[in-house]
């Protein structure tokens, strides 16, 4: 059972990227969790890059008025991170890119940041998770 919960929709926009960041820390500093703050700037850079991809890739074509949800949980000393967006045929997958590509290396930043990840898909669209767990 979560001891604290945060839930917000977002509009499919590059602005919602980095109001869902702001709105990550000023969670992430009202949990008073243990450890550093490096540890809160990790999840708020997986915060980043799962908004990234969902307002990027997730959005059907050719629609309006479709929304991002994050929702943030902490449960003990585990931060959970769900981004959920609306398309169902477009799964992430995890690919190494080269040192020259400029995009396509976010899922790699969340494998390293978050103790674990993952895809669920949904009726309409997908949920992409993490975890990460603080004060070890």
């Amino acid at each position: 059972m979560p001891d604290v919960t945060a839930q917000r929709n977002y509009p499919t926009t590059e602005r919602s990227v980095a109001r869902a960041r702001a709105d990550c820390w000023d969670f992430l500093k009202s949990c008073d969790l243990p450890g550093s703050l490096d540890a809160m700037a990790d999840i708020v850079l997986v915060v980043s890059e799962l908004m990234t991809n969902a307002v990027t890739h997730g959005c059907v074509g050719g629609t309006s008025g479709r929304q991002v949800r994050m929702a943030i949980e902490k449960a003990g000393d585990v931060i959970r991170v769900e981004v959920r967006d609306t398309r169902s045929d477009n799964m992430p997958r995890l690919c190494e890119g080269s040192a020259y590509d400029t995009r396509g290396r976010g899922l790699v930043l969340v494998e390293a940041l978050a103790d674990s990840w993952g895809v669920k898909p949904e009726v309409v669209g997908k949920t992409v998770w993490v975890e990460k767990r603080f004060g070890r």
